[in-house]
């Protein structure tokens, strides 16, 4: 299984004009969503999208949400003291949110018959 940030509503509107606008909402994720998706099926795994919110600002050890847990590129949590590189932590936290997915996530039972 492969897990996803759902950003269906990621596109944004800024005052710096048109031509920034289209560069910045142009980015290829719902391609690459599309290929992981087809070649996820011919291997016959799945993907899942979970909830964004919070996945660069929350510690992948402990739990803990701040904001100021992420400084750029490096992520060091307030509470626990647990450092790693910010999208790394934020990788895991989406890896996680995948896996409490699981439990959601229908299965074909195969027929045995003895």
């Amino acid at each position: 299984m492969f897990s996803l940030e759902d950003l269906t509503s990621i596109r944004v509107q800024n005052r710096k004009g048109k031509d920034f606008n289209r560069k910045l909402n142009s980015w290829a994720f719902y391609q690459l969503a599309q290929f992981l998706e087809y070649k996820a099926e011919a291997l016959g795994k799945r993907v899942i999208y979970v909830d964004p919110r919070f996945s660069s600002q929350k510690c992948s050890k402990c739990g803990d949400i701040r904001k100021s847990n992420r400084n750029g590129s490096s992520y060091h949590c307030r509470d626990c003291g647990f450092q790693i590189h910010a999208d790394l932590n934020a990788a895991l936290n989406i890896a996680q949110a995948g896996i409490s997915c699981l439990s959601r996530v229908s299965v074909n039972n195969p027929n045995v018959t003895t």
